[in-house]
């Protein structure tokens, strides 16, 4: 999933190719908050330590267990104690709940689910395994079963990417609850910019909604909180960390990051690949974020009322993309000129108003209005998508590249090829370059 580890799947539950445990389907209810049974439960006097002899109960929350951790039983109290990484303002997420578990409230709650390949499910052995559909079973259960669950994750995306889709994959859906999960973020601070319009857009929304980020880890311990902490923190939104919870405890030798055979269902790890949890893992992160939610219903009747976000407030990195939108042919703000080989096409099946070219020197140009502009185009490992060239008002600023040789598979990517401090129209040309490879498509662009 990892589009810079190139570890991506591609199905998505909502579900978008090119972007998309063991237990049964009530396991994530069953076990709920309440994490594993007691006998896996670290006590507060259990000590662990590494091969080096360090203790790596230090600085935890909560101690690790003394022994092997049961996967199939899911998280420990203590895992999912060191779950709640930051618990921020849980205001909104307060009366949000107080108000859904209200009997006289016949309103539909409305709660989405934005993010990547993990979000969408990919790797799981059947999608009600999903941390999504193992919520949705609980929610409904515990909360309220007049409630539409929408999952919103594509593979190989990140907050980029996000930000640009929320009106269009996220507002569309008057969300009373939005989660966010974008472990493609981890190790590039240029998401901590994108991450802050994120959030600042999903807190400005009509509907108040609150707002929860869900980090995830890989093998070896990478994650992306060190990128989404600050504009998290800022704003209270709470976070909810897999790392925390699972990683002192690989650490420890009391669980292992990634399965021996590579199986969704396998139990002597949490992920088939190093990135994508497998079906209990995926019991883990429902479990998590049920915890949480638990605890916050548990407090709402002393939680205050909720306060419209202003936006005038100060942003850390200037809210670059206050403004992002998505645009292609269906959104009727743009319009292609001086076509000459691009067709008005493209492959992917839920990208399909973009626009293909087959030969060198295929051009085509679009007048735009922007402040901060990016591409969405396809990468292939067939070995015929070639490069372009990106002018802007005449001017060379970015050479992309959509051939992916010897990759897990084509998927849709974004890269931001201008940034500038004025909103002002501009003539963006792209040109297929010379070579053997001349294919390319153009899936949309990113504007703000």
């Amino acid at each position: 999933m990892l589009r810079k580890l190139m570890a991506a799947a591609l199905a998505v539950s909502m579900t978008a190719v090119c972007f998309t445990a063991c237990g049964d389907s009530s396991s994530s209810s069953s076990a709920g908050s309440s994490g594993a049974d007691s006998s896996q439960v670290s006590t507060d006097s259990a000590v662990s330590q590494t091969d080096s002899g360090s203790d790596v109960n230090a600085d935890l929350k909560a101690p690790v267990a003394d022994g092997p951790i049961d996967i199939t039983q899911g998280m420990t109290e203590n895992m999912l104690t060191r779950s709640i990484h930051y618990e921020g303002d849980t205001t909104r997420l307060a009366n949000k709940l107080k108000e859904a578990k209200s009997e006289d409230n016949d309103k539909i709650w409305n709660i989405v689910f934005l993010g990547d390949s993990i979000t969408a499910g990919s790797t799981t052995s059947k999608g009600e395994y999903t941390f999504v559909n193992r919520f949705t079973l609980w929610w409904k259960d515990n909360v309220n079963k007049k409630s539409k669950i929408i999952n919103a994750g594509i593979g190989a995306t990140n907050s980029y990417y996000g930000v640009h889709r929320l009106d269009r994959d996220v507002f569309v859906n008057t969300p009373d609850i939005i989660f966010i999960e974008f472990i493609n973020d981890t190790g590039d601070m240029f998401y901590e910019s994108t991450m802050e319009s994120l959030i600042r857009k999903c807190l400005a929304y009509e509907t108040n909604p609150a707002v929860v980020l869900v980090e995830m880890s890989l093998d070896g311990g990478g994650n992306a909180q060190e990128v989404h902490e600050a504009p998290a923190e800022k704003y209270g939104v709470p976070i909810l960390s897999y790392h925390d919870a699972v990683d002192p405890e690989i650490k420890a030798g009391n669980l292992t990051f990634k399965s021996s055979g590579g199986g969704s269902s396998d139990t002597d790890g949490l992920s088939p690949d190093g990135t994508h949890p497998n079906d209990y893992g995926h019991l883990m992160v429902a479990q998590m974020i049920e915890n949480f939610l638990d605890k916050v219903a548990a407090g709402a009747d002393d939680a205050g009322e909720i306060t419209p976000f202003d936006t005038s407030s100060e942003s850390v990195t200037g809210d670059l993309y206050k403004d992002a939108r998505i645009c292609d042919r269906s959104t009727g703000d743009i319009k292609a000129k001086d076509q000459k080989g691009f067709k008005d096409e493209s492959s992917p099946w839920n990208f399909k108003e973009g626009w293909t070219a087959t030969n060198a020197g295929d051009t085509i140009s679009f007048d735009m209005e922007f402040k901060n502009l990016g591409m969405l185009y396809l990468k292939t490992i067939d070995g015929k998508t070639g490069a372009v060239t990106v002018t802007i008002d005449g001017e060379e600023v970015k050479t992309i590249d959509g051939d992916f040789p010897n990759g897990w598979g084509d998927y849709g990517t974004d890269i931001e090829v201008y940034r500038s401090d004025e909103t002002a129209k501009h003539t963006v040309t792209v040109t297929v370059n010379d070579g053997d490879k001349t294919k390319f498509e153009i899936l949309g662009w990113l504007v703000s």
